[in-house]
């Protein structure tokens, strides 16, 4: 599949001025749930579809939530009102977790829900092999940045891809143009809090608290702030402003995107309706018409303003323009800004004075900050220092005068209300700091909005909420000479249920026959047995007339067959899931020798580690492993590169592999094909390691074929349980990088009950990436792309509050975080090997590593002594 490539600050350019939206699919709106109140907010308020977690697996663990009984519900009600629902199981789950898993999975197959929302592959694989009726979406926690990974992704089943948040309009549109929306559905965030790391690339709250962001637990790390050591300079340094793409929201659509996806399953309801609002209001302008899904009868609002009211931090379109074209973090503010309506005047005792600049009401939500900016860096400010850390942190403890608006006088009179351009005095209750003349006031919630809201949040009043099941029926007709045979027949997805007929004379109507709208009307639902006709499929010959008493009669002897199938056939899908957890599987052995797996960025290191292996035969090093960066590469040609690589790697006894990095952008592209090339032509079994989806599909585009390879998966294509692990080696993939997050419980289970076929390698040392991030830091501290030429692509070394140092490194135009102290469970390998590992991988990536710092860790992991200055995260405690 050939690809065009563009740079990465190149703007996108858009066929909206045209007008001719006609030529685009009206993409739908997705809208976040977090509870019941957000639900009907959503539904209330006009979003094609709704998305929510169950209370187990899901990104969102300390949202509210819903039970199965909710859904069944529900669901119901949304199917009747056009609104469909996804239901996210977007973590990744350890073994022992699966059979949990499987028996909500059982009963969820019944609800009909649209689809639901995925990151492990190894649930996607046990979803579609025992639960098929169930639609499978990738989330956005798959990391899928590409065309290739969209392939990747639908050869696993996956019928629509949500993308990672960092892609321009530009790549959306031609990944739209090169996979057909027959194959796989596109969706795209609109609005909503962004991630500094790509959303399941993050290790930092794993790695601090074991809180894992891929397991729903995230600490939210990247909103600390944080003081920089080696200049000038502090501040929410990972703190992201919030998407907004409202006002580009043409450039979404002439994209080709399928679905809008707003963020906030912890959101409160009025969050959802005015989000929701404000993106089918646009869409209606761009199409010229109503888009809404269902009548609507809540008046228009100017949903921008109402936008100030509900949690969101500074605005930003993020990359949807490109890379760079506008600052993308909040060095000074983590959380919710609000509307600035003025600031302090005179201050008498606890009572402020100011001019309003909005109107304001009684139980208005005021919040007052320091004028002063909370951070300092050069260039921008040169040595005018203008705040010190200490208020960054008082705003992370949430320590800033907030408070709802209770009384407060206009001209000397008590007011329930004041109107913009009034003069307004307010007591500061006691309980929070008192403010300073000439601070900011701001407006963070409306009491008017939280009263429209509210009547949004609740079920229609019509709605009838009581729980059912969904059961697809095909009803068959047929005559044979006078008699008549009706048939009902029960599925779900395309296993029968039941069968059930009966005979009845077969005589014609005086009139037009009711036989088929009394069948329909008939098998509507089934009170009795729960069950919700989702669908009726008619075939034969309807026209006869058949006494209602025995269409009543077929739909007996249907239900009394519904009572007992539905219990027997979720028994059945559970038992044969449970016992696929353990088909081709089997308990390693303990090995008694160790294979060593040494990954480098840098070609500085070669003559280290060959002067190394030559001094200690005794460490068997197979493998060399390199991943390419345009970064440390400077100037040499792939080829020479290439033969300084084949010739250390052959005079140590090791094979050479290509580490295809991570994240592969369009415009890393160009780097990376002469690379494959090279390994192409050298008559050598090729050897990559793959850390995405799409780095499989490049290499089945490079002309590879998989079982010709010695493919290696890298941790980030996460096997945290053994059917992920599978799902790799039915890719081809011969070993099985385990995850630095993992804990030795997890590993233990995994490798009593590990795959047939399967190698799997721990890594004994590594600098966690703890983020992933094309939002730069730098573009920050500098109100700007300051360039290369500028910023020199230069490490900063940073700390928190609670003294944890940490580096982030500038690779490029990608922003890679590490900790002062790496990951390293070299004092355990042999409790490895006593569980059946042999391959260990060693990595020298990222930080700028002395010979002897490299030396010092190869002596600690042949040796198997604990290495200082090293944290082991998760693997001697629980990762959550």
């Amino acid at each position: 599949m050939s690809r065009e490539i563009s740079h990465p600050h190149e703007p996108s350019a858009s066929p909206a001025s045209s007008g001719h939206f006609s030529d685009f699919p009206v993409p739908e709106i997705l809208a976040p749930a977090g509870g019941r109140a957000q639900f009907f907010a959503a539904l209330n308020a006009g979003a094609d579809a709704v998305y929510l977690g169950m209370k187990e697996f899901n990104a969102r663990g300390r949202a509210e939530n819903f039970t199965l009984e909710d859904l069944r519900s529900l669901v119901p009600l949304a199917r009747s009102r056009g609104m469909k629902v996804l239901v996210t199981i977007n973590i990744l789950l350890k073994e022992a977790e699966l059979p949990r898993l499987i028996a909500d999975l059982g009963e969820l197959q019944w609800i009909g829900v649209e689809a639901v929302i995925v990151q492990d592959i190894g649930v996607a694989r046990l979803i579609r092999r025992e639960f098929p009726n169930l639609r499978l979406h990738a989330s956005t926690q798959m990391a899928v940045h590409n065309a290739a990974g969209v392939m990747a992704a639908s050869k696993l089943g996956f019928r629509r891809v949500v993308m990672a948040r960092e892609l321009t309009a530009q790549e959306l549109r031609k990944i739209r143009r090169e996979i057909p929306r027959e194959l796989v559905e596109i969706e795209a965030f609109c609005h909503g809090s962004l991630c500094y790391s790509y959303s399941g690339l993050c290790f930092f709250s794993g790695a601090e608290d074991a809180r894992s962001g891929n397991r729903g637990e995230c600490a939210y790390t990247c909103r600390k702030p944080y003081k920089i050591l080696n200049e000038p300079g502090h501040g929410f340094l990972f703190s992201m402003k919030d998407l907004n793409t409202s006002q580009d929201l043409d450039k979404l659509v002439t994209a080709g995107m399928d679905t809008l996806k707003i963020e906030g399953r912890k959101k409160d309801a009025q969050y959802v309706a005015t989000s929701v609002g404000l993106y089918r209001d646009k869409l209606n302008q761009l199409f010229g018409r109503d888009t809404s899904p269902r009548p609507l009868q809540h008046e228009a609002r100017d949903w921008q303003r109402d936008m100030a009211f509900s949690f969101h931090r500074d605005m930003t379109t993020f990359f949807v323009k490109g890379r760079y074209h506008e600052n993308v973090i909040d060095l000074a503010n983590p959380t919710h800004k609000g509307l600035l309506i003025g600031t302090v005047g005179r201050i008498e005792g606890r009572a402020i004075e100011f001019v309003t600049q909005e109107a304001l009401e009684r139980f208005d939500g005021l919040r007052i900050d320091p004028a002063l900016d909370v951070y300092h860096a050069k260039p921008q400010h040169g040595e005018d220092v203008k705040a010190n850390i200490k208020t960054a942190k008082r705003k992370w403890a949430g320590e800033e005068c907030q408070f709802s608006l209770r009384d407060f006088t206009v001209y000397q009179q008590r007011r329930t209300e004041a109107a913009a351009g009034e003069k307004v005095r307010i007591q500061v209750p006691d309980d929070v700091k008192l403010p300073r003349p000439g601070d900011l006031i701001y407006k963070i919630r409306s009491n008017e909005l939280k009263r429209h809201t509210e009547a949004l949040s609740q079920a229609p009043d019509d709605a009838r909420l009581r729980p059912l099941r969904l059961v697809d029926f095909k009803l068959a007709a047929k005559a044979e000479g006078d008699q008549l045979t009706l048939s009902a027949a029960a599925y779900l997805g395309t296993a029968k249920l039941l069968e059930t007929s009966l005979t009845a004379p077969a005589e014609k109507p005086k009139n037009e026959s009711r036989l088929k709208k009394d069948l329909a009307e008939l098998f509507a639902i089934f009170g009795e047995a729960e069950v919700l006709s989702a669908s009726l499929a008619f075939t034969g010959d309807w026209d006869w007339f058949v006494p209602k008493s025995l269409l009543k009669q077929l739909k007996k002897q249907a239900s009394e067959l519904l009572g007992p199938s539905i219990p027997a056939f979720t028994q059945s899908s559970m038992d044969a899931a449970n016992s696929s957890l353990h088909t081709r599987r089997r308990r390693l052995e303990a090995v008694t020798s160790a294979r060593y797996q040494i990954k480098i960025d840098r070609l500085d290191y070669l003559p280290i580690l060959q002067s190394y292996a030559d001094a200690h035969p005794d460490f068997s090093v197979d493998e060399v492993v390199f991943e390419p960066k345009r970064a440390f590469l400077g100037k040499i040609s792939v080829d020479s590169a290439y033969a300084q690589l084949t010739s250390v790697a052959d005079a140590m006894g090791a094979q050479l592999r290509l580490a295809l990095p991570t994240v592969i952008r369009a415009w890393d592209e160009p780097l990376l094909r002469p690379w494959l090339r090279v390994f192409q032509t050298d008559g050598r079994t090729p050897c990559f390691e793959v850390g995405n989806l799409g780095a499989l599909e490049l290499l089945d585009e490079a002309g590879y074929r998989r079982e010709d390879c010695d493919l290696a998966s890298d941790f980030t294509l996460y096997a945290l349980n053994t059917e992920a692990a599978l799902t790799l080696t039915e890719e081809h993939v011969k070993r099985i990088c385990l995850s630095v997050e993992d804990d030795l419980p997890s590993l233990r289970s995994k490798l009593r009950n590990w795959p047939e076929n399967a190698q799997p390698q721990v890594i004994l040392y590594k600098d966690t990436p703890l983020f992933i991030a094309e939002a730069c830091s730098l573009t920050a501290l500098h109100h700007g792309c300051p360039t290369a030429s500028v910023c020199g692509y230069r490490t900063l070394e940073i700390e928190n509050d609670e003294g944890e140092r940490f580096f982030v490194a500038h690779e490029s135009c990608k922003s890679i975080v590490f900790g002062k102290e790496a990951f390293a469970v070299s004092d355990h390998r042999s409790r490895l090997m006593e569980l059946g590992v042999r391959d260990f991988r060693v990595d020298f990536l990222t930080r700028d590593y002395t010979a002897k710092a490299i030396t010092d860790i190869l002596d600690g992991i042949r040796e198997g002594y604990k290495l200082p200055e090293t944290h082991s995260a998760n693997f001697e405690r629980e990762l959550l």
